[in-house]
């Protein structure tokens, strides 16, 4: 591949996907296909965004667990049982779609100073699960990563969905605080906030979740 085009799916100052379009020999990519692949980033982003609230059905649990390591380039070298069943289920699904992931992961644990990393993926099924990333410390390669696969908790859920539901950091906050059960009085002081900006916040979240009551949006974010 000679030429490369790169583009960030951005919307409301977050990414919401990469993309890369590869041209094997000829001519660069032209100025009027930069133009086009500009213009449609933001509809792309927007798109993806809204595909991430779209309610997944349960897959049952790996048979044991799934955990690879991975070379200095995010290249696999060795996997658990476990993990050989998941991947191949994966790579059915999303051919490549984990590649990529693992490739991101690896190449930001390498950057962290603590020598780890995160990130989120689907599976095959289509729910979330986290991928952490750690050096190995071995003597016969110190390069090589051990990534664990598991699925993505509550918390990691329900801080997706608020984003890809566009709430605002402080929408957030008191939305964290109706999942915990707590009572408009509690929120208010929790937040140093009146009671009525509680119900301000509140209508807001409902409107963009599409919702009506606490219990519908607590149904929404958590089921």
């Amino acid at each position: 591949m000679h030429q490369e085009l790169r583009a960030a799916f951005r919307v409301d100052e977050a990414c919401w996907g990469v993309g890369s379009i590869f041209r094997e020999g000829g001519q660069d990519f032209s100025d009027r296909e930069v133009d086009f692949l500009d213009a449609v980033t933001a509809t792309l982003a927007a798109a993806t965004r809204v595909a991430v609230r779209v309610q997944r059905g349960p897959r049952p649990a790996a048979g044991g667990p799934v955990i690879v390591i991975a070379g200095v380039h995010g290249e696999l070298r060795a996997a658990t049982p476990a993990a050989v069943l998941w991947l191949a289920e994966v790579e059915d699904a999303a051919p490549g779609g984990f590649t990529m992931t693992l490739h991101s992961v690896v190449a930001q644990a390498h950057a962290s100073v603590s020598g780890t990393a995160r990130a989120r993926t689907r599976d095959a099924g289509g729910n979330w699960v986290v991928l952490q990333a750690s050096r190995l410390i071995t003597g016969d390669d110190p390069e090589q990563m051990v990534v664990t696969v598991e699925p993505a908790t509550s918390h990691d859920v329900v801080s997706l969905l608020l984003s890809a539901y566009g709430v605002s950091a402080r929408e957030r906050e008191v939305c964290l605080e109706v999942l915990s059960g707590n009572p408009t009085v509690d929120i208010a002081r929790n937040l140093f906030i009146s009671p009525h900006t509680v119900h301000d916040h509140l209508k807001a979240l409902y409107g963009k979740v599409g919702v009506g009551s606490r219990g519908e949006l607590v149904a929404r974010l958590l089921v």
